[in-house]
């Protein structure tokens, strides 16, 4: 024990202090793009740096969608998505215990981002700018959304890592379209309501009408 406590404090000795600079993978490469876009090189990390920034190799230029299981990405989708993002073309949630954080997920393969209305307009931080939501923009959105958009999201989301997981989900996005009759044409709505984040962001923004 006393010869393994003394390789250790040797080793300490030989490497010398680390910074947190020199813990991060690639930090030189991350600050010249950090400096060129002006944003932190430490987008695309959670804020207790438990998670690096993502490689998005498995998604490379002309990235083609591989096969996938559209029943298992619906399931995947109910885990990872729904929770705050509906399928309705009027954003409805027909979950319980789901709100309408984000915007309504119906239609959203090949549309712009910032396209669909969004209930929650200043509670939190920016949305998705300059993008289409075709299979890599997807891709690599669900992998690290932050790293991806280079920016703070509305969303307390950590990403997911498994490539076939993405890849169901994205093929279950593909479906939600208006030849989905069954989504496209929803039966009227209830009275009932879902608590209403967009009154709450209209208040605060001013917007009262």
């Amino acid at each position: 024990f006393g010869s393994s406590v003394q390789l250790l404090l040797g080793l300490v000795v030989a490497l010398g202090p680390l910074s947190h600079s020199s813990l991060r993978l690639d930090s030189q490469p991350l600050k010249m793009v950090a400096q060129r876009k002006n944003i932190s090189e430490l987008v695309g990390q959670t804020t207790n740096g438990g998670k690096v920034r993502s490689d998005f190799s498995d998604v490379p230029e002309g990235f083609e969608l591989p096969e996938g299981n559209v029943k298992k990405g619906e399931k995947l989708f109910k885990k990872h998505c729904a929770q705050c993002h509906s399928i309705h073309p009027d954003n409805r949630i027909t979950r319980t215990g789901a709100t309408q954080l984000g915007p309504t997920l119906f239609n959203v393969y090949g549309r712009a981002s910032g396209e669909a209305e969004i209930q929650n307009k200043v509670l939190m931080g920016g949305r998705a700018e300059g993008i289409v939501w075709t299979a890599a923009p997807l891709m690599n959105y669900m992998k690290n959304p932050r790293q991806t958009v280079q920016g703070n999201i509305q969303m307390n989301f950590r990403g997911i890592d498994d490539f076939q997981t993405r890849v169901d989900i994205v093929h279950y996005l593909k479906t939600l379209d208006w030849s989905n009759e069954k989504l496209a044409n929803p039966p009227q709505q209830s009275s009932c309501s879902v608590f209403p984040f967009n009154a709450i962001g209209r208040y605060m923004s001013g917007d009262s009408k």
